[in-house]
């Protein structure tokens, strides 16, 4: 009996033992679910959990090297982690708590995230009423992790978590993860004042220490609301007495109703009084912010984007340099044309005429320019040469541009036409004719970037909608003004023979440029919409044709009802050459390069920044079939010997961005170049953060002067990306 009853005691004295012991053990050690690039688990601040009180739990994602997942605004591009719990009943779980992030550069764009490890920690709180022992806790968790590529993953993590009564000890096991997690928190820091405002297309924050206290020189921002500021352009930071003051372009469109601004500020200095990185920032807008003074808001070398004199001039000149764009002179040669034709006649008439080709000039631009802020305040990403991303638009721009050379080859004579039609402008119909000249060069103008304009037009990309009206109406008045001032000094055109058989030469001459610039609108309308496209283009303009014919061979005929059957048979060209909805891109992708050329590939912001990180240099070509300045460039610069022998034996590795049709990734990272229009050159070197922009109009030696800092590739680079001149694409 004794043997028994000392059996027993021994029994119950064990699980009273272990009973004790059980509830100052660590949560049971929770399962690591392993991804290709990542490993993620669940960890415990705390040995156990008291009923009714928050226990911190965190989910721990250990990245492969160089790969990273964001925060919870990922910046340019990216996804935020998520966390589903699954708890048991009566718990609650609170908010993943953030850890503040760090850039993260890719390519032309700026990401918020981490990198190597992050435990991102939650309050997990049992009810009052839980009872002691083993509960199961369960979390669904998503996660984006990216390196050269984005890949989005998941998985399942259980953790059996103890509930006991009694003060619960540290978990020695996932101490100093917590602890580095807690750290990396950002705290509300106490007596600080913070306030924000918008001024003149940026968002300023300012961040002002209680008396006595000095904010650190160095800050960056991280706002908590995504595409309020374009994450990869550069921060300002100035002082303001003992305080700071954080300039950030806004993101395009601007964020409407804006009433307060959140977000984390980081100094690895740290702050005042505070033995943390990041504090916790809640501005209000204050709309009477005074504007910072001129030395704090001096822009970098190069940005035009802090001087709006500067904007305007570079407008002006591009705006007359246009007229000597491929796309501008035939049209405009038609004009001064007219103008030979009257020099010899009533100088008044002739500046009227010059008055009228300037309004509608500046009206077209007015036009254009609003309805591409109109559809970019919708959310539309949009630049200059917007329309020609429509295949129908670049159909219908075909048959004007047909029209108009078959009136110069004299198929048919649009003055007595025109009279008819604008008798009541003008006797003669000159002053519309004049007017409307102006605007189908400002047409012919969009496919055409002018040195200065791309710089002009990316300054409208952070401004108010009155001041980009503003640079676009000054890039008319530039295009305008050698018209304007030939038809108020017409001592400049007496000089030409008068009036006589050269002119009708001259202007048949004229036409053949019109008719080049057709199958080249044919050639772009292949790329956006297939051959297809181009079939029942050239099927409508044979139609066109044929109404042009009858029209000019009927012109004086007395029988209404032929006039009308020419018009009918152009409307039946004009529908034929209508791409319907079926019209569908071209996939052809980037052709192989035939000898003597550059070997394309496609441009993506991972192919950058996967290049650069290998050690080469890339150069980006952002183009489009329609832009003919890029073509002219590709074939007079891009594609000449030097160049494509000076790509390959610097290993730079050469990208094309294809905007033909719309692509909104492309359009991000040319707002984030500060541009908005097509050609734009960029070279991204190793080791710099912010590419190399180079004029929009080529020659060989500005592209060899551009290379000049790249260094000659070595055996390995070039076994990482093989020259153009020796593999084929």
């Amino acid at each position: 009996m004794c043997k028994a009853l000392t059996h027993n005691i021994g029994v119950h004295f064990t699980l009273a033992l272990l009973a004790a012991l059980w509830g100052g053990l660590p949560a049971l050690a929770a399962p690591v679910v392993k991804t290709e690039h990542v490993e993620a688990e669940l960890v415990t601040e705390k040995a156990s959990a008291q009923p009714g009180k928050p226990a911190t739990v965190g989910l721990k994602l250990r990245m492969a090297e160089h790969w990273h997942t964001y925060w919870k605004n990922p910046g340019d591009s990216g996804l935020p982690t998520k966390i589903d719990w699954v708890l048991p009943e009566g718990w609650k779980a609170g908010d993943i708590q953030w850890p503040y992030p760090r850039p993260l550069p890719i390519g032309p764009l700026m990401n918020y995230g981490y990198e190597d490890e992050v435990v991102l920690l939650s309050e997990l709180t049992p009810p009052a009423n839980a009872k002691p022992g083993s509960h199961a806790v369960k979390a669904k968790a998503e996660w984006l992790v990216c390196k050269d590529v984005c890949i989005p993953e998941k998985g399942e993590l259980d953790l059996t978590l103890q509930v006991a009564a009694a003060e619960p000890v540290a978990n020695p096991r996932y101490q100093a993860h917590i602890e580095r997690a807690r750290n990396m928190l950002p705290v509300a820091p106490t007596g600080w004042k913070f306030d924000s405002a918008v001024q003149a297309g940026k968002l300023v924050v300012r961040l002002v220490p209680p008396p006595g206290s000095k904010a650190p020189d160095q800050v960056a921002f991280f706002p908590e609301r995504e595409q309020l500021i374009e994450p990869a352009a550069p921060q300002k930071v100035s002082r303001e007495g003992d305080g700071v003051r954080i300039e950030m372009k806004l993101a395009d469109p601007p964020p409407a109703a804006l009433q307060v601004v959140k977000g984390v500020a980081v100094s690895d200095d740290g702050w005042p009084s505070i033995a943390k990185k990041a504090i916790e920032v809640d501005a209000p807008v204050n709309a009477s912010m005074a504007a910072a003074p001129a030395a704090a808001t001096r822009p970098a070398a190069g940005d035009i984007a802090g001087s709006t004199a500067t904007a305007l001039l570079f407008a002006l000149v591009g705006g007359i340099l246009l007229n000597l764009m491929p796309c501008v002179f035939p049209v405009l040669g038609i004009k001064v044309l007219g103008f030979v034709e009257h020099a010899h006649g009533e100088a008044r008439a002739l500046r009227t005429q010059g008055w009228a080709f300037f309004a509608g000039t500046l009206l077209s631009f007015l036009a254009l320019a609003g309805l591409m802020l109109a559809l970019r305040a919708g959310g539309t990403q949009l630049g200059w040469g917007f329309q020609l991303q429509s295949p129908v638009v670049v159909s219908m721009l075909a048959a004007l541009f047909f029209v108009l050379a078959l009136n110069l080859s004299g198929v048919f004579e649009w003055g007595a036409f025109a009279q008819s039609m604008t008798a009541n402008l003008s006797a003669r119909g000159r002053y519309a004719d004049a007017f409307l000249s102006g605007v189908v060069a400002s047409v012919a103008a969009t496919p055409c970037t002018a040195p200065f304009m791309g710089a002009a037009v990316g300054f409208t990309l952070t401004q108010s909608a009155g001041l980009a009206m503003a640079v676009f109406a000054v890039l008319g008045i530039g295009m305008a003004l050698p018209v304007l001032l030939l038809s108020h000094f017409p001592a400049l055109m007496k000089k030409l023979p008068r009036p006589g058989r050269w002119m009708e030469t001259f202007k048949q001459v004229l036409a053949f440029p019109l008719f080049a610039t057709v199958a080249w609108l044919a050639w772009v309308l292949g790329a956006q919409a297939g051959n297809d496209a181009v079939l029942a283009l050239l099927a409508g303009l044979i139609l066109v044709a044929m109404a042009a014919w009858m029209f000019g061979k009927w012109e004086h005929a007395a029988a209404p009802w032929r006039a009308a059957v020419a018009v009918i048979l152009a409307a039946t060209g004009l529908a034929v050459a209508w791409p319907g909805p079926a019209a569908a891109p071209s996939t052809a992708g980037i052709a192989s390069a035939a000898p003597g050329e550059l070997a394309w590939e496609e441009w993506s912001p991972e192919k950058v920044a996967s290049y650069t990180r290998q050690g080469h240099a890339v150069f980006v070509d952002f183009t489009a079939a329609w832009c003919v300045t890029c073509q002219v460039n590709k074939r007079i610069a891009l594609h000449n010997e030097a160049v494509v022998r000076e790509f390959g034996s610097r290993g730079v590795v050469a990208l094309r961005a294809d905007w033909t049709r719309q692509d909104p990734r492309i359009t991000a990272t040319l707002a984030a170049l500060g541009r908005n229009a097509v050609p734009v050159y960029a070279l991204y070197l190793p080791g710099e953060a912010a590419p190399r922009l180079l004029p929009e109009v080529l020659t060989p030696s500005i592209v060899l002067a551009g290379l000049a800092d790249v260094k000659p590739a070595t055996d390995h680079l070039s076994g990482l990306a093989p020259s153009p001149e020796r593999t084929p694409r």
